[in-house]
């Protein structure tokens, strides 16, 4: 459909066809947009399940491990900040287009290193998944890292690409795709 309802075929003088082009591209915006509401909440669900598996269950008489684990949810914001200062300057240089793709890469090294997290099993001695922790840490930071520079430069690309009618329509879409 065209703008205001109508089709391609149909648009009257004034009203603009949605080309394939803005649709695919904006498709994709909305992607990295889906992947930042994704690992927003991903650290919640199984909470219980990831701390057994890097050795950081609930244990009152070692509170360590409820420190630790709360860092490996909270680098999360920490990356997320860092890279909201710097995606508008990157973003310009590199441009929208490249940066968002570069997001897409810094999702999937993020969510490659929390996956691969647990693959390393616990020491003899119960003291906890070694490799883990830090592996979980880094990839919070770089898919936090994705999601600041996202809230950044998405709705700048996506405003720049939308027509004038549209704007509205897709910007909102940016904050349900969250």
């Amino acid at each position: 459909l065209g703008v205001g309802g109508k089709s391609a075929r149909q648009s009257s003088k004034g009203m603009t066809p949605l080309p394939g082009a803005l649709i695919a591209s904006a498709s994709g915006a909305m992607l990295t947009v889906f992947m930042f509401g994704w690992t927003n909440g991903a650290m919640n669900s199984p909470a219980l399940v990831m701390r057994a598996a890097l050795g950081l269950e609930h244990d009152p008489v070692v509170p360590e491990r409820d420190v630790v684990w709360g860092w490996c949810v909270s680098v999360y914001c920490l990356g997320g900040m860092l890279a909201c200062a710097v995606s508008a300057r990157l973003a310009d240089r590199l441009g929208r287009k490249r940066f968002i793709v570069l997001l897409n890469l810094l999702f999937v090294l993020g969510a490659s290193l929390q996956t691969s997290a647990v693959l390393f099993e616990r020491q003899q001695n119960g003291s906890g998944n070694v490799l883990g922790v830090p592996l979980t840490i880094c990839g919070r930071i770089l898919v936090g890292a994705a999601s600041g520079g996202t809230t950044v430069v998405v709705p700048a690309y996506i405003s720049e690409i939308a027509p004038e009618q549209l704007r509205g329509t897709l910007g909102v879409a940016f904050q349900l795709m969250v």
